[in-house]
């Protein structure tokens, strides 16, 4: 990488780390604050819900509308959506209107997060992508882990305002950075197409294209759907079954993030001379399994030792995954590629605690955790029947299957 590139690369990854950082803070205690305003029932299942809703809506059409047009305009747009947003909360408590926001804070996102990594990859050479995209995702778990301590914090001090003050001084520092930071020749891919048809509806290919793109939707769809879900049933199963104190409890769900923000640089290493869709397919049955071992653990250690696992073998599929994504990106349109991954994502973020509530209503809790193992193991498969290891490609003079080739395509 160039020093433009690095420099470029460091306002990025100070970007998301203050984006991810402020929505950490407030996204953990929002549910609170609209209690604390009034809301019940509906109201507050579409203040919650009505966010997510909104970032799998958006983010596969603002992904490709940053290929259309160009990734600044719209980083810029969305930043500058979200400062207006969150000082809103600031100066706005009625309950109708903070639902709104809310949409308006999701669809945000939507074109946020999709842009931003469609910029990294721009940016990025083949060669160090696992690198690179390994140490680009440290700026998000690494804000997701301090968020809900500082905003604890912060409300603990000065209450749900002093949240959303230090969320609108997230916002406004990562728009400045963006303003300075970002080349305004951020490169766009539009073509004299609508966007639509030049980039979403791209992303679905034929049966005869034998990509990974597919494979990833079902992966990451099966990824998201047992992170929420074990986030949100973890707490209850230690508890009320291994009896475990409230330290305990904060060491076990913390462990699986640090160990994964630490070992994300060194795996994307490694993910620059392995095969990446073996590291995806190995991390992606691994983790499940695990999820399989929470109902049967019986003390604080054991159930450590697994959340540690879960952390390590989740950090070794997610640079690959994320390269891989890059190498079909470049195919089909970074943008809209990246924005439908997205989408994915939060659908699977969307139904994982929606199944665990349905799950432990009628079966049990432990059954939420055998359920997600079952779906994390089926989507791995899914995305391991997707890869293409009986044709040949030519690599130099050597003839070598692409399962074993995907590292280094050019």
């Amino acid at each position: 990488m160039t020093k433009n590139h690095h420099h470029l690369f460091r306002t990025l990854f100070l970007i998301n780390f203050l984006i991810t950082l402020g929505f950490g803070i407030s996204d953990a205690f929002f549910p609170l604050y609209c209690q604390n305003i009034g809301a019940r029932g509906l109201l507050l299942g579409a203040a919650i819900g009505g966010y997510a809703l909104s970032k799998i809506i958006f983010s596969p059409i603002m992904g490709a509308l940053a290929d259309r047009f160009g990734r600044k305009p719209l980083i810029l747009f969305s930043l500058g959506g979200y400062l207006l947003i969150s000082c809103s909360y600031l100066v706005f408590s009625n309950l109708t209107l903070v639902v709104v926001l809310r949409l308006l804070q999701g669809a945000g996102c939507a074109m946020f997060r999709p842009v931003l990594q469609a910029l990294v990859a721009d940016h990025t050479p083949a060669e160090r992508r696992g690198t690179v995209m390994g140490t680009f995702d440290i700026s998000f778990y690494a804000a997701l882990s301090a968020g809900p301590v500082l905003g604890g914090l912060m409300m603990d001090i000065w209450g749900f305002q002093g949240m959303f003050i230090i969320l609108s001084l997230c916002c406004f520092c990562a728009f400045c950075l963006a303003c300075v930071g970002i080349p305004a020749c951020s490169r766009k891919t539009g073509t004299s197409r609508p966007f639509f048809a030049a980039g979403l509806t791209r992303l679905w290919p034929p049966s005869t294209d034998k990509g990974p793109l597919r494979g990833l939707l079902l992966f990451i769809l099966g990824r998201a759907c047992g992170i929420t879900a074990c986030a949100a049933f973890l707490p209850i199963l230690l508890t009320s079954k291994m009896g475990l104190s409230g330290f305990e409890v904060g060491v076990v769900m913390a462990s699986a993030t640090v160990t994964m923000t630490l070992l994300l640089r060194p795996v994307g290493r490694v993910a620059d001379y392995l095969p990446r869709p073996l590291l995806v397919a190995c991390g992606g049955v691994v983790v499940p399994m695990l999820y399989l071992l929470l109902p049967v653990v019986a003390d604080f250690g054991q159930v450590l030792g697994v959340s540690l696992g879960i952390g390590a073998f989740s950090a070794l599929s997610q640079p690959a995954a994320s390269s891989l994504l890059i190498e079909e990106g470049q195919r089909l349109g970074m943008g809209a590629t990246l924005g439908t991954f997205n989408a994915f994502l939060n659908l699977g973020f969307v139904l994982g605690p929606v199944l665990g509530s349905l799950l432990q209503s009628s079966v049990g809790i432990q059954s939420v955790f055998i359920a997600i193992g079952i779906i994390g193991l089926i989507s791995a498969l899914g995305f391991a029947a997707t890869i293409r290891v009986h044709q040949p490609v030519q690599q130099g003079q050597v003839t070598v299957p692409v399962f074993l080739s995907g590292n280094h395509p050019e």
